[in-house]
């Protein structure tokens, strides 16, 4: 992966961020006054239906039928709108925990990658005369070796005649 288009998609992120966050917070605010206007509301409404309950004990007002039936369906409607606010609020928190985990994992990619390209640039040095590496003090045990020393590390394989024959 190129490093510059990283970069740019660096800033193509960062800017959308930038231009999104305010948005995001302004929504925030709102849906909190939301929940706390929906909360209030509730209260009302509740306290309302206790007030009517109270007349229709007394079956004095028998024309209230028809609202506290509105104020039901009211409360119906407002439970079903503070539900989906919940919901919204809950993406909006799963959003923003999945940026910021993006923006780590980008993070640690983006140096990974700078590691590496430093890596690859550093001009690689050549053995000084007797530091020699394992694999290369090996290789020239084993070519000093004689005929017979390499027989005497090679298994030995048995002979069909020395295996005993079976009766």
């Amino acid at each position: 992966m190129d490093v510059s288009s990283t970069a740019s998609e660096k800033d193509v992120s960062d800017g959308l961020i930038r231009l999104l966050e305010p948005v995001v917070k302004q929504c925030d605010t709102r849906l909190e006054s939301l929940l706390l206007s929906q909360a209030a509301l509730s209260k009302q409404v509740d306290l309302f239906s206790q007030e009517i309950s109270k007349f229709h004990e007394d079956k004095k007002v028998l024309h209230l039928v028809p609202y506290t039936a509105k104020l039901t369906a009211s409360r119906k409607k407002l439970k079903k709108v503070e539900m989906m606010v919940m919901q919204t609020k809950d993406r909006i928190a799963n959003i923003s925990r999945m940026h910021n985990q993006l923006l780590v994992n980008e993070k640690t990619f983006m140096d990974k990658v700078e590691a590496q390209n430093k890596a690859a640039a550093e001009p690689t040095t050549a053995p000084v005369e007797g530091s020699e590496t394992k694999t290369e003090s090996k290789e020239e045990e084993k070519a000093e070796e004689t005929p017979a020393e390499k027989k005497e590390d090679e298994p030995t394989e048995k002979k069909v005649d020395d295996v005993p024959a079976k009766e």
